[in-house]
């Protein structure tokens, strides 16, 4: 269906009674080196025939002979023989496998055994973005999210299926963010397609045309579904937006795949350089002159506290730097395990890169026994920092995350007295009868964003990113290419390193403390 607003809503599914916006009115619920091998060389063998290799050996000495066994027995002697291969590289495009043979004192001979021609587009792809403008009068997107629809059948007082209901807030802030895009001139034709989580669902949707055609592709959510699509978008060269996903393994050498939410890569970059801010801005109750750092989390854990190690030896740019660790054995903690850890005339800096709620639970309950809230500094001086997650955990108490002073990053802050927030809030209500909620923002935040870009940039938009990093209601789009080094195998690893991109990826974060029993955002 097209109207005059050039949106065209298509659904893929045969319920067709199933209307979105319908749907929230019915809503009571509530969601609180690459490096290629360098080229070989085995160098050339002279061998040794009648020669004096010893400056001390005379004349009389004679040439040299190859060392023999004789067998008493048989009276017969063994030559040593000595035989390898190797594979040369002759050109960019081609190996040879060559097998050499040594008898006793006689010249090495070698011989070719095999030709390996190589693909040049194996080593040479072509990786780099059109960044030519080129426009069009209307756009052509599509969306992919999971909204269940086959789960829900409308009723009266009849709620929303609760896995349907982020895909559904972020539809309803997509459709805003369209009225105000229509405002400005941008016209765009948008598909909708639920994904039902299925991966044969999204193969299905990818042979359909209108995804062949699309100018930009915002989703899927899981993982195992961006995968697919994200590698339909490398082929076809498609801009793809994966919205809410942090994974950035994902896909490989993707100048189309654009991920907004940061990976715990970037995450663990800015929580290492906070760590240091804390102390200098006097954000706690004393300023101690030294500050300890610590890192509790469980072995599932282990590639979050990688993460932290390897940002912690970047920032210290010293190889040897490292940051105490505790990974217990169980999620029950007691506070003696942790004691040892801490300096009571330090900050103790301790973060936690885990969402195990109960293990979190467990460990503020503990370290909170160590803090004296009635004479602070004859206590120690604590701050954790989390992560973003925790703000939806339910069963541990808030008095935890104001007593021991919880910081934690997140890609998602929207400040309460910021005008373009509170309008928001305002259509969004008079627009579906409810509050807005996170994924509400999110869906405007995004689709407002990317629809200028597309606008203003045209289809190659994503080559041009770097020149828009602006604030939205939610966060800060800085969104900035991520590369691998790829070295070919006929070049010098020093001199031909050549970047190659990644994908796209934002790396901006609020870093955020629970103070007076609410988040606030920490002002640089």
């Amino acid at each position: 269906m097209k109207n005059s607003r050039f949106l065209s809503l298509k659904s893929v599914l045969t319920l067709s009674s199933f209307l979105f916006i319908l749907m929230i009115a019915f809503s009571s619920c509530d969601t609180t080196r690459n490096t290629a091998r360098t080229k070989t060389n085995p160098g050339r063998l002279d061998p040794v025939i009648g020669k004096n290799t010893n400056p001390k050996d005379t004349s009389k000495t004679g040439s040299y002979n190859a060392v023999t066994h004789v067998d008493q027995d048989n009276n017969t002697t063994t030559v040593d023989t000595i035989t390898w291969c190797d594979t040369i590289q002759k050109s960019p495009v081609q190996r040879m496998v060559i097998c050499f043979k040594k008898v006793g004192n006689q010249a090495i001979q070698s011989d070719t055994v095999a030709v390996i021609n190589i693909n040049n587009d194996a080593l040479f792809p072509e990786y780099t973005v059109d960044t030519t403008i080129q426009q069009k009068l209307a756009y052509q997107v599509a969306i992919m999210m999971p909204f269940m629809s086959k789960n829900f059948v409308p009723a009266n007082r009849k709620e929303i299926p609760i896995r349907s209901i982020k895909a559904i807030e972020f539809y309803e802030g997509v459709l805003i963010a369209l009225d105000s895009l229509k405002a400005e001139g941008v016209n765009l034709f948008v598909n909708v397609y639920d994904t039902q989580r299925d991966t044969t669902v999204i193969q299905n949707l990818l042979k359909k045309r209108e995804l062949q055609e699309a100018d930009l592709i915002i989703g899927p959510i899981l993982s195992n579904n961006l995968k697919i699509v994200a590698e339909f978008a490398k082929t076809n060269k498609k801009p793809l937006i994966s919205p809410l996903n942090p994974r950035s393994d994902l896909t490989l050498n993707n100048p189309y795949y654009i991920q907004v939410n940061p990976s715990f890569e970037v995450h663990s970059r800015l929580i290492i350089e906070q760590l240091h801010k804390i102390e200098r801005n006097k954000r706690i109750i004393r300023d101690p002159m030294q500050k300890n750092l610590m890192i509790l989390a469980l072995g599932k854990d282990s590639a979050r506290v990688a993460n932290l190690q390897q940002s912690y030896i970047n920032f210290k740019n010293d190889t040897s730097a490292h940051i105490s660790t505790l990974i217990p054995e169980s999620t029950t903690m007691d506070v003696d395990q942790i004691k040892p850890f801490l300096k009571k005339d330090q900050l103790n800096i301790i973060v936690m890169p885990t969402i195990d709620e109960g293990f979190i639970y467990n460990s503020l309950r503990e370290i909170q026994k160590l803090v004296d809230k009635v004479e602070p500094r004859r206590g120690y001086q604590i701050v954790i920092i989390g992560m973003d997650r925790w703000r939806y955990f339910n069963r541990i108490n808030f008095e935890y995350y104001e007593s021991l002073n919880l910081h934690f990053t997140s890609e998602y802050f929207t400040p309460p007295n910021k005008e373009t927030v509170r309008n928001f809030k305002t259509n969004y209500k008079s627009v579906y009868g409810i509050g807005s909620r996170e994924f509400g923002f999110k869906g405007f935040d995004i689709m407002l964003y990317f629809g200028r870009m597309m606008h203003k940039y045209g289809v190659n938009f994503q080559a041009h990113l770097w020149k828009e990093n602006n604030i939205y209601n939610h966060t800060k789009f800085q969104i900035e290419p991520t590369y691998e080094f790829l070295v070919p195998l006929d070049g010098s690893p020093e001199e031909t390193r050549v970047p190659i991109i990644r994908s796209y990826e934002n790396q901006y974060l609020n870093f955020l403390k629970f103070k007076n029993y609410q988040l606030n955002q920490v002002i640089e």
